[in-house]
Formats: C-alpha cells, sequence, structure tokens
C-alpha cells in the first residue's frame, strides 16, 4: 500500500533548539538542559508559532506520516484541554490542507510515535507507552530503553507490526492494563508490565508511567 507522508523539510523547518514550546519549557524543569536538548533531536520534536509542541510520527523508513499538535502547561505539564481555544488538539496534515499544501485525498496512516528510533538503537530493548509525552520523559529518565509511544489506548493493531523481531515491555496507563492485556496476548516477544497496578493509590485511576516516575 502506498503510503502518504509530509516532506521531511516541514519538520526541520519546525524543530528548533532555541525556542521552547510549552511542553520543552516544561521537560526543562524536571530534565538536564543537555538531556531536554537530546530528546528534541531524537524525536524531532517541532515547536509552533504558539508555543504548541508538534510529536512527529516518522516511520522505520524516515518518512513523517503526520504530526500531533499539543499545548501543554510550562509548570506542571499537564496538557491544557480547552476545546474552546486553539489549544486543542489537531493534527500537521490537517493544517496543511487548510493551507492548501497538501491534496485533500492525502490520507493519513499512522505509525508509533519514536519509530524512527529503532533502527538507529537495534540493541535496545523496548519500552511502550500510551502517550508522547510520556515516552519523551521516560526517554530522558531511563536512556537505556527505546521509548515509543502508540498515541491512545486504541492505537495497536498493525502499528505493531515494526516490533515482531524486538524485545517490547509495555507500560499501560492504570485505566487500560486489562484491555492492553487482552490485545497484547498473542504477541510472545511483548510483556505487559503490571508495575503501576502495583503502586497506584487511592485516585490513581488514570495514571501512567510519567505521573508515576516525575510527579507534579
Amino acid at each position: 500500500m502506498e503510503i502518504d507522508f509530509i516532506p521531511d523539510e516541514y519538520v526541520t523547518r519546525s524543530v528548533s533548539f532555541h525556542r521552547d514550546s510549552s511542553f520543552t519549557a516544561y521537560l526543562g524543569t524536571i530534565l538536564d538542559p543537555l538531556i531536554v536538548e537530546g530528546l528534541v533531536d531524537e524525536y524531532r520534536l517541532g515547536v509552533t508559532k504558539d508555543g504548541s509542541v508538534i510529536f512527529f510520527q516518522i516511520d522505520e523508513e524516515g518518512r513523517c506520516r503526520s504530526g500531533k499538535v499539543m499545548k501543554y502547561d510550562p509548570v506542571t505539564g499537564h496538557r491544557i484541554r480547552d476545546g474552546r481555544s486553539a489549544c486543542r488538539i489537531t493534527w500537521v496534515h490537517v493544517l496543511m490542507k487548510k493551507q492548501g499544501l497538501l491534496p485533500e485525498e492525502w490520507d493519513l496512516s499512522q505509525c508509533l510515535f519514536g519509530e524512527h528510533l529503532l533502527q538507529r538503537y537495534p540493541w535496545k530493548a523496548v519500552a511502550l507507552v500510551e502517550s508522547e509525552k510520556t515516552a519523551v520523559i521516560c526517554a530522558g529518565l531511563l536512556p537505556e530503553y527505546v521509548w515509543l509511544a502508540t498515541g491512545g489506548k486504541n492505537g495497536l493493531g498493525n502499528k505493531l507490526d515494526c516490533l515482531a523481531y524486538r524485545k517490547v515491555v509495555v507500560y499501560p496507563d492504570v485505566d487500560a492494563y486489562d484491555y492492553w492485556c487482552e490485545q497484547l496476548a498473542g504477541y510472545p516477544n511483548i510483556k505487559v508490565s503490571d508495575l503501576l497496578q502495583r503502586v497506584k493509590g487511592p485516585g490513581d485511576e488514570k495514571m501512567d508511567l510519567a505521573d508515576w516516575l516525575a510527579p507534579g
């Protein structure tokens, strides 16, 4: 199947080491600045004019499938969810279509966030989480793994084809544990960790690994 992708020049243009997005500003409160710069480079984290972060989905062949545009509180690291403002989630390909930079028939085919790092680190075990934010934070704190994200609770399916020959540990959000155990039962190379199930407390039903490693 032919895959539509976004030309790399648009990715390169949005990645800045001199201007923080609201998300990288938050990263700077919990990680060394040199580590943050390395994460921007590795994950090719983009920044928009209004300071939102762009989590580009780049596949193993280096093709950008699209990018998720999100805004975070630079102090707490919590996502700004006001759907009445420009701070809600949008996609790069949607914005580019509106600007006439992509044809209307351009079709989104998603991959795992961070997938392009698999070829860069063939010797590392892979750790898979739900959110892009969590993958980046964990990569800064636990760099012995290649950290990838599905982008959502239901973001599994054929996205996992790239992991067929890798050793993978999955860290589901607390409320996704049973679902991911069921969905991943047929993958012998993938282990679902129950870490968050063991450490959760009252009110932690939505906790993910970054909440536990870097509580804010």
